[in-house]
């Protein structure tokens, strides 16, 4: 019955075919990047993940101007006694100090390539530097993995040819987590080889995303000494404080820790500092463009599918109104209606995945941001072909069968309740 109709009404049919075909084909990139993004961003959890609202982040500030004869003992002494004034606050559990931010930042000097010695092919992995002996992996909630040293041990290693790296990374290039005292090459991401340098891993940690929208686990931990003399003070508070109340003291002019000419200041959780870090950034609003660019396109073509199905549908009203003449009950007539769409659809959708398919077969599916190589977990959906190519157009289907149910269901109701009469006037 539903085919009959289908041939029947091949004319209107044909137009809509089109209108969805148009979508389908079109959309299908869109729908893939929003997909993979929301995927990234509020599923794909590292499982090192840390708690953020009780880790806070500030920076040391210099009051006073510095003379230029001023030792470096001089400089960083009033530095270290801030930190030690810090770490005997009673609701603080631990303190590092940094350099520079760790995690939340978009530009691309923290990533850079790593390989094996005896594997020719680098992959992609995240830099991330911090000083020796400052308590930075239990201050961040870092979980070493298991086998290898605890956060306290591997906060004391030293020495630029020494590293930390994820779990993740070791899996991919050792093909196991344990991975302590294996040696890696580390960087020339532009194939400089001068740039290039061995370091042996002293320690394996669960992994931690680098940037939030995207799906990167592979990371690299570097040990350096403090240079930075206005440097970032992270601060572990114990799990019983009340981190609001911590933020809003020391943050209060006259409360903030002081040693000296150094003083603790902008003092705030590092989820809100990372969120306000990469709203600051080049690539969210980069990304937040094209976010707003394939939304409204998204928007147009929905809103001309539902048109179309709103008008096709009034020009049936002649057809409902000798069906209900005849008894039918408008509950069968929405069927017979919807099935008719939803095949309609079904066909559409499959032939404009199928052209979309020869782009993705060319590896033009949606990765994520990836920028050389594949992300950190190699086993999930979106790294493998059919897998992301199914979902997404899965997903894709029932979104264009929600916008087609929604575009003939008010047409319908109106056309299904009118009197038979006034029905057969319509035309």
């Amino acid at each position: 019955m539903t085919l009959k109709n289908f041939w029947t009404h091949r004319g209107q049919n044909a137009f809509i075919f089109v209108e969805i075909l148009l979508t389908a084909t079109l959309s299908f990139f869109a729908l893939d990047a929003i997909i993979v993004t929301a995927y990234s961003t509020y599923i794909a959890r590292a499982d090192g993940e840390f708690e953020k609202e009780h880790l806070l982040v500030g920076e040391v500030k210099n009051t006073v101007a510095l003379s230029g004869d001023m030792s470096r003992d001089s400089i960083f002494a009033p530095i270290y006694a801030l930190r030690d004034h810090v770490q005997h606050l009673p609701e603080v559990q631990s303190v590092s100090l940094l350099n520079e931010v760790f995690l939340g930042r978009y530009q691309q000097s923290e990533w850079d390539s790593v390989r094996t010695e005896t594997d020719t092919s680098c992959m992609t992995a995240y830099e991330h530097r911090f000083v020796s002996g400052e308590h930075f992996f239990e201050t961040l909630g870092l979980t070493p993995s298991p086998g290898s040293p605890s956060a306290e041990d591997l906060s004391e290693v030293r020495g630029e040819d020494n590293c930390v790296i994820s779990r993740s990374l070791a899996a991919r290039l050792f093909g196991t987590e344990q991975a302590v005292g294996r040696r890696l090459v580390w960087g020339g991401k532009y194939h400089h080889e001068e740039d290039q340098k061995y370091l042996t891993v002293c320690g394996v940690v669960e992994d931690v995303k680098s940037v939030e929208s995207q799906r990167y686990f592979y990371s690299v931990f570097i040990p350096i000494g403090l240079w930075d003399n206005s440097p970032f003070m992270f601060i572990r508070l114990k799990s019983n404080a009340d981190w609001k109340a911590f933020v809003a003291r020391y943050n209060m002019p006259d409360l903030r820790p002081q040693e000296g000419a150094y003083q603790l200041t902008t003092l705030e959780t590092y989820k809100d500092y990372t969120k306000r870090l990469s709203k600051m950034s080049e690539g969210h609003m980069l990304s937040s463009m094209f976010g707003l660019f394939l939304s409204i396109l998204f928007l147009n073509v929905m809103l001309g599918t539902l048109g179309t199905f709103w008008l096709q549908i009034r020009k049936r009203t002649e057809d409902i109104g000798i069906m209900r003449s005849f008894g039918a009950k408008r509950r069968d007539i929405f069927k017979m209606i919807w099935r008719e769409a939803a095949l309609l659809t079904f066909v559409a959708c499959f032939v404009g995945q199928a052209i979309w398919l020869q782009f993705a077969m060319n590896d033009l599916i949606y990765k994520g941001g990836q920028y050389a190589a594949a992300s950190g977990h190699e086993t999930d959906w979106v790294m493998q072909f059919w897998p992301h190519f199914l979902i997404v157009s899965g997903i894709q289907y029932l979104l264009m069968l929600a916008i087609v149910t929604l575009g003939i269901l008010i047409p319908s109701l109106i056309a299904m309740y009118k009197k038979p009469v006034d029905a057969l006037r319509y035309e």
